[in-house]
């Protein structure tokens, strides 16, 4: 129960941080991108987890279905969104790269708190595959994320002719 508790508080602190990040992205952009990450993630994991069945999970206890989705919807979307963001600030590569390498860990430090909490469980699945799943991830979010931003500033554009 206490694990709900903190990522209930988790939740509410990413979704206060995103209303910061409104303030310094387009809305558009970062509510987009903040829909197109939860499929991604919520697509990945049920692919990992019930097609391919990779991993596994006690499905009878909704205690453990909400304390690992709760991060999913709120945590993860918003460590995404972030990362976004740096990517496309002023920032050096060499700086990128190592907040890239931090949102990534921290995304895989989720999971490797739920295999050790045993809420999850890796049947054929290991770290190399957690760190691959959200760096593809963040590849695709931010090519998303880039293409919907030209998108939003092409329709800012008025035609004087």
């Amino acid at each position: 129960m206490l694990t709900v508790w903190t990522f209930l508080i988790l939740a509410a602190l990413s979704f206060f941080s995103m209303y910061v990040l409104i303030k310094k992205m387009n809305v558009i952009n970062v509510l987009g991108s903040y829909f197109f990450s939860n499929v991604l993630i919520t697509n990945t994991g049920v692919i990992i987890n019930l097609n391919l069945k990779l991993t596994k999970q006690d499905p009878s206890n909704p205690l453990i279905f909400w304390t690992q989705k709760i991060p999913e919807l709120s945590l993860k979307p918003a460590l995404l969104l972030w990362m976004i963001y740096i990517l496309f600030s002023n920032r050096s590569l060499i700086s990128k790269g190592i907040y890239a390498l931090i949102c990534l860990i921290a995304l895989v430090s989720i999971e490797l708190f739920f295999v050790h909490i045993q809420y999850l469980q890796w049947v054929k699945w290991n770290v190399f595959y957690t760190y691959l799943r959200y760096g593809l991830i963040l590849v695709i979010l931010a090519v998303y994320s880039f293409y919907l931003q030209k998108l939003i500033n092409k329709n800012k554009e008025v035609n004087t002719i």
